[in-house]
């Protein structure tokens, strides 16, 4: 893995408007091509639009399916990496909220979300237990936190110790909980010393309102690039060389089986 630059996508996709979102999303990861991100991670569920509506199950579709399809052409067309997440109807007819890593030879990973938030579970089934998202690409490992799920460091800490140097975090996280966003995006990054890329609606869908503050931060905890609450995207350089530093300079993985006697 060499230097390469790395994008996070802020926007809010319409509930149920496939053709509408699908169009936006395009514009944004062309646009962080342009400006020569080789690693694009868009918002949860930005495709469908995120939405706790009963009829979520009546757009989506299988894996692969119409929503990977989409993004794995870009992914191809591009010679990009995306990360986002996608509703998928399970073989047993439930809902899923599935995190997926696309690279340009296609899907690298996928992971249902198991940190349902609120009336999520009223609509979706988690994931197992354990499972986690975490992939080979082109930039190196990557793994995949959602939304939620960022605010358990045993989440970050599975897949760092499963190798991953960049951690992506798709997101629908709420406006009420920005303080909790702004501590949890630095904290991952800095605890595993990962790259942290964190892509967050924002403003109001419906009764939702999102916190944005997308942001790209690097593993000593700094702050590389932040967007406050509009649309757009951000772009950052990333250094597999500083991941090494990081982890030398504060050595939370080497000395994790001291401490816990378990993962490390």
């Amino acid at each position: 893995m060499s230097l390469f630059t790395a994008a996070a996508v802020q926007t809010t996709g319409e509930p149920l408007d496939l053709t509408g979102n699908a169009a936006r999303i395009e514009r944004h990861v062309r646009c962080a091509v342009d400006d020569g991100a080789k690693l694009v991670v868009l918002p949860e569920l930005c495709h469908t639009g995120y939405t706790l509506s009963p009829r979520l199950s009546e757009v989506s579709g299988t894996l692969p399916g119409a929503s990977s399809d989409f993004l794995c052409g870009l992914a191809r067309e591009l010679d990009t990496t995306i990360v986002t997440t996608i509703a998928v109807l399970a073989d047993d007819g439930g809902l899923q909220n599935v995190g997926l890593i696309v690279s340009p030879d296609g899907i690298a990973a996928t992971g249902a979300k198991r940190g349902l938030w609120g009336g999520e579970p009223e609509l979706f089934t988690p994931g197992p237990p354990g499972e986690h998202i975490v992939a080979d690409t082109p930039l190196g490992r990557v793994g995949v936190a959602i939304c939620y799920e960022a605010g358990f460091p045993e989440v970050a800490r599975q897949l760092a110790v499963d190798g991953a140097e960049i951690i992506a975090l798709p997101a629908a996280f709420g406006a009420a909980r920005l303080h909790a966003w702004k501590l949890l995006t630095r904290s991952r990054a800095l605890e595993n010393g990962c790259y942290l890329i964190a892509a967050n609606s924002f403003g109001s869908s419906g009764s939702l309102a999102f916190c944005g503050h997308s942001t790209i931060v690097d593993p000593h905890g700094r702050r590389l690039a932040l967007l406050a609450d509009t649309e757009g995207r951000i772009v950052a350089d990333l250094d597999p060389s500083v991941v090494r530093d990081a982890r030398a300079a504060i050595p939370y993985l080497h000395d994790l089986h001291r401490v816990t006697g378990s993962l490390g």
